[in-house]
């Protein structure tokens, strides 16, 4: 028995009942399941009560214990728990008046006292309270597990928790009606038995059940992402299917940050058992994973689940492929146009440049071994093929002709896009005199690293330099009649339908740009700003567009960066080679793909110190877009100049979830180890994880409020960083996370009709202008990409309208212009991007 306050039996019965008999049962009004395979409950609701979820395994049984309880919202409330959804039929939510609350999980405390106290206390769990250096009753965070869990590469008794992530649990009066369930501190309390006599658990005999909770980062997980945990009991020992189930919904219940993640272990030591019972699991809710699985090599890997026709070619690293091309590569190439899929049969970094652009062009790409002797795939190579890629398998067929055409002209924007070109600066700036705000006259990339040196990081982290604005792109190309000349070659009917050409009409537009004067001032500023650094200093010349590095355009590996040796002359040379990599094959499709003006777009250069002989090379985002952990940054680390964006082949780096709060060794999960780095040692020291970790920590919050998306969870910075040859960890680029804005149009509530509505200029900073010709049209409603109404706009009964909006008030960011009928239905909705 446990050691417990006691309590008068009146006040007991008191607390148990009072609640119960105010409670009702609330009607679901809509049911629908998550992309994380987790159902999603609306209720009428209000803010005077709360909401109890229960959950029945089958149509016709009773319902079970509480599996979540949620604060009412006004209007709404959305009602979720821990696992995969069951059908409608098996949910029951019930209110309860928050002026008289019930106690869910009998312990004497209500059900409210124990929120407000959560996770110390927990109104699902009828555990008492134990000291934090003991363990906690409730895992409230991914932090929280990385806080009480051991990673051991020697476990004698379980070679299954070898190298693995692991924390222990005990379930005691496991077969009444008040389980306690508690999560301890497994480097603190080696054994089960030494925690039960620490915090006063007697006896571990029939009504108990304990084991480990492990973490697999690099096995899928139910719901269809990389990351699981698994439970088992100790020893990898078994149970009947009963316990194992109820096992699970024990520990999902008071495990909240899961989403469909959890599974049962099934070891060598509980296979007899799961054959046993291997009808009810299948019929179940209960995901299995079995040890078998977890130690297998990788033979496949969505790197970005998506879907996309095209014609399916092998190709070289030097072969150039078309945009409607579904690429096999047997080594990754360093530079990829726009493509219409991607499958390799090496393995890719998740942060490679290669699926950075299958992310932003939401094309699918895919590891998988060895996929010529698959006959599935090799059958199919040189024709029109349909790819559709999950993270845990894909799927590839024979494709028509017009199934390729008809997707394609589905997919590109429909309206021109015009990206920002501010021609007023004219004048070479100091990073230092750069603001955020500037980005419309030097590019993203230039204004985000100067504006990171407001920071407050330590002198030499952030690159000191120069930018180069538009406004002396814009001047050398007129200066050289350039824009006309292209304008004769982008008319051209060759240029525009013969690849081959285009390409060599480009390399030659390139090389003219390169050879070309400019103008006398030009130079002497250039030489100017080149005098500045100290002698002897290579100039490192990156390439900072107005249509690269913005939120929803991430334009990796698009344009190209050089750098000026003390040797090489005037530095005029390095800034046109950048100035001419605007013109880059890949470059002019990815605009065209999307209606981008290319006399409208614009280069600006940034000019650092150039690394070189750095340590280690880096890639890192202020959130996990891998595993779907939460509170973790995610980094890739190699050593020396081994790119992760560009990696070379075999090469595989450290592979890294940093906790953004937990500090020193249990800061961190080590997911793979860099195949450079001597065996057992880390690329990235725990000095620099401690930097990282400050550093993101910061980048993420300041950026957050420039872009005012604070309370975006979508939101996350995509950082590029080194450790200089001097031991200095050094960023050297920041800029939204590909995947941070949706593309999709935000659901209204009503049925989407045909109807025309055009939206201009995109991007706008001060206003815009909207068209339409419907007579139907009644209201423009202004959405963020989330579907949250901020501006609604009456329409006057008319033919054609020709409505222009102010937009000055918003900030910076996406927004979505919706058309509603006099019906209340959708007639369209455009996007829009506010400068």
């Amino acid at each position: 028995m446990l050691h417990r306050f006691l309590f008068p039996f009146f006040a007991l019965l008191f607390c148990f009942t009072s609640g119960w008999l105010t409670a009702q049962v609330v009607d679901i009004q809509t049911y629908s399941v998550g992309e994380d395979g987790r159902v999603q409950l609306s209720i009428d609701s209000d803010t005077d009560h709360y909401y109890v979820l229960r959950v029945r395994h089958s149509a016709t049984g009773s319902f079970g214990p509480p599996v979540s309880i949620t604060p009412g919202q006004e209007e709404t409330t959305i009602i979720s728990e821990s696992l995969a959804a069951y059908p409608v039929e098996h949910y029951q939510v019930m209110a309860y008046p928050k002026d008289n609350p019930a106690d869910s999980d009998g312990d004497g405390i209500d059900d409210l006292s124990e929120l407000d106290q959560w996770p110390h206390l927990n109104p699902l769990n009828a555990a008492f309270e134990i000291s934090p250096a003991d363990g906690v009753m409730t895992l409230d965070s991914f932090a929280t597990f990385q806080r009480l869990s051991l990673v051991d590469d020697h476990v004698a008794w379980s070679e299954y928790l070898n190298g693995k992530g692991y924390l222990k649990y005990i379930i005691t009066d496991f077969h009444t009606d008040r389980p306690l369930i508690y999560f301890f501190d497994t480097r603190v309390h080696d054994l089960h038995a030494d925690f039960a006599a620490a915090v006063g658990v007697e006896g571990l005999g029939e009504q108990v059940r304990k084991g480990q909770i492990i973490f697999h980062p690099t096995t899928i997980s139910e719901n269809g992402t990389l990351g699981t945990f698994a439970f088992t009991y100790s020893n990898g020992h078994g149970d009947e299917f009963t316990t194992v189930q109820r096992t699970h919904e024990l520990l999902a219940a008071n495990i909240p940050f899961l989403r469909n993640n959890l599974s049962y272990f099934v070891t060598e030591r509980s296979e007899d058992e799961y054959e046993r019972d291997q009808d009810l699991y299948e019929s179940s809710r209960v995901a299995v994973l079995f040890e078998a699985d977890v130690f297998a090599e990788i033979d496949y890997w969505g790197l970005n689940a998506a879907e996309g026709y095209g014609f399916f070619r092998q190709i070289g690293p030097d072969e150039l492929p078309g945009p409607r091309d579904i690429l096999l590569y047997e080594s990754l190439p360093n530079d990829l146009p726009r493509v219409a899929g991607i499958m390799t049969s090496v393995l890719q970094t998740p942060l490679s440049h290669v699926n950075l652009r299958a992310k932003q062009n939401n094309v699918p790409n895919a590891f998988i071994r060895n996929p010529l002797e698959i006959d599935s795939i090799a059958t199919l190579l040189n024709g029109p093929v349909y790819f559709k890629v999950a993270v845990d398998r894909y799927e590839l067929r024979a494709a028509t002709l017009d199934e390729v055409n008809n997707w394609f002209d589905d997919q590109r924007p429909t309206e021109p896009q015009t990206p920002p070109l501010n021609l007023s600066y004219e004048e070479i700036l100091p990073l230092d005199e750069l603001e955020f705000g500037m980005f419309d006259g030097f590019g993203a990339k230039c204004t985000n690293v100067a504006t990171m040196r407001t920071f407050g990081f330590p002198e030499g982290t952030i690159p000191d330099g120069f930018g180069v604005p538009f406004y002396f792109y814009h001047e050398f190309m007129r200066f050289n009649d350039f824009f006309e000349e292209a304008a004769t070659i982008l008319e051209d009917a060759d240029f525009r339908n013969n690849r081959a050409v285009r390409e060599e009409r480009l390399k030659a537009f390139r090389r003219r740009i390169k050879d070309a004067e400019m103008p006398d001032w030009m130079l002497d500023r250039l030489a100017e700003m080149h005098a500045a650094f100290p002698a002897g200093t290579s100039v490192r010349c990156r390439s900072s567009t107005n249509n690269e590095d913005l939120p929803g355009f991430n334009g990796a590996g698009l344009y190209d960066s050089k750098t000026q040796h003390p040797d090489e002359g005037h530095i005029s040379k390095s800034i046109k080679q950048v100035y001419a990599s605007l013109w880059n094959l890949r470059a002019y499709e990815e605009r065209e793909y999307f209606r981008i003006d290319h006399f409208v777009a614009a280069m600006g250069v940034l000019c650092h110190p150039n690394y070189s002989d750095e340590k280690v090379n880096g890639v890192g985002v202020s959130a996990d877009p891998l595993y779907n952990t939460q509170h973790t940054y995610y980094l890739n680390s190699q050593l020396g100049e081994d790119l992760i964006t560009n990696p070379s082949n075999n090469s595989l780096p450290e592979e890294i979830l940093l906790d953004r709060s937990i500090t020193g060794e249990n800061g961190y999960i080590l997911v793979q180890r860099s195949s450079l780095a001597p065996a057992d040692e880390k690329v990235m020291s725990d000095e620099y994880l401690g930097l990282m970790r400050d550093y993101l920590t910061v980048i993420h919050e300041e950026f957050a409020i420039l872009y005012s998306t604070e309370d975006d969870p979508n939101f996350a910075m995509d950082i590029e960083y080194k450790v200089t040859s001097d031991d200095r960890l050094s960023i050297k680029q920041a800029r939204p996370w590909v995947a941070y804005v949706t593309s999709q149009a935000p659901e209204t509530g009503g049925e989407i009709i045909e109807g025309g509505l055009t939206v201009y200029p995109v991007p706008a900073s001060s206003s815009i202008t909207v068209n339409s010709t419907s007579p139907e049209l009644q209201q423009l409603l202004i959405t963020d990409v989330n579907g949250r109404f901020l501006r609604q706009i009456s329409v006057s009964d008319n033919e054609s309208l020709r409505q222009e909006i102010n937009i000055s008030g918003l900030p910076i960011g996406t927004y979505f212009v919706v058309a509603i009928t006099t019906e209340g239905k959708v007639l369209a909705a455009k996007k829009m991007i506010k400068q």
